[in-house]
């Protein structure tokens, strides 16, 4: 009985084909996931009279992030897919990455007197919030469910901390208990 299935399985198994991967469809994701590894090791190896280098970082990073954009938006070739189509890189993704790095960008000019005024950890921060930028960048390319929920939760569980990061404040912390529930 056994053999017989092993028989069965092995006749209908197909060989391992790798999977085609375009690097420079994944640019964006790269070039952000290596920002977020500098990030990191910079709030720990610098002092805290050097810790505004980091909203530099986080800013390099996200124009570093929209370089590939553009020019995946001028390349001649309109639809990219990777991994089966689960992950497509086509005109519309291109459009809304554009369009998340740029606001995150705009986030971190905007925030950054405010964290480097408070009492704040500014390394988790630019952290958390190149995660989530992250997750929103691949949920626009992102096409079966798994793809979709590894997205969601790259982008939802950063966004979650960010809304209980301030923890003297009640508003904040009631954000955070609201938003995780």
């Amino acid at each position: 009985m056994l053999t017989t299935v092993l028989t069965a399985l092995s006749n209908a198994a197909t060989p391992w084909v790798n999977p085609t991967v375009d690097y420079h469809a994944l640019a964006p994701e790269m070039v952000l996931a290596a920002g977020l590894c500098v990030v990191l090791l910079a709030d720990l190896f610098l002092d805290e009279s050097r810790k505004w280098v980091l909203s530099s970082l986080a800013g390099f990073t996200l124009l570093a992030a929209v370089l590939p954009v553009l020019t995946l938006g001028l390349s001649d070739v309109n639809v990219r897919s990777m991994f089966d189509g689960r992950y497509v890189v086509d005109n519309f993704s291109i459009v809304i990455k554009a369009m998340f790095l740029i606001a995150g960008y705009v986030v971190v000019l905007l925030s950054s007197n405010h964290v480097e005024e408070g009492e704040y950890w500014r390394g988790e921060y630019y952290f958390l919030l190149l995660s989530s930028i992250l997750g929103m960048v691949m949920m626009a390319s992102a096409r079966d469910l798994i793809s979709i929920f590894v997205a969601l939760e790259f982008l939802s569980i950063p966004a979650y901390m960010l809304a209980a990061w301030r923890k003297r404040d009640i508003k904040s912390n009631e954000a955070g208990i609201n938003t995780s529930c």
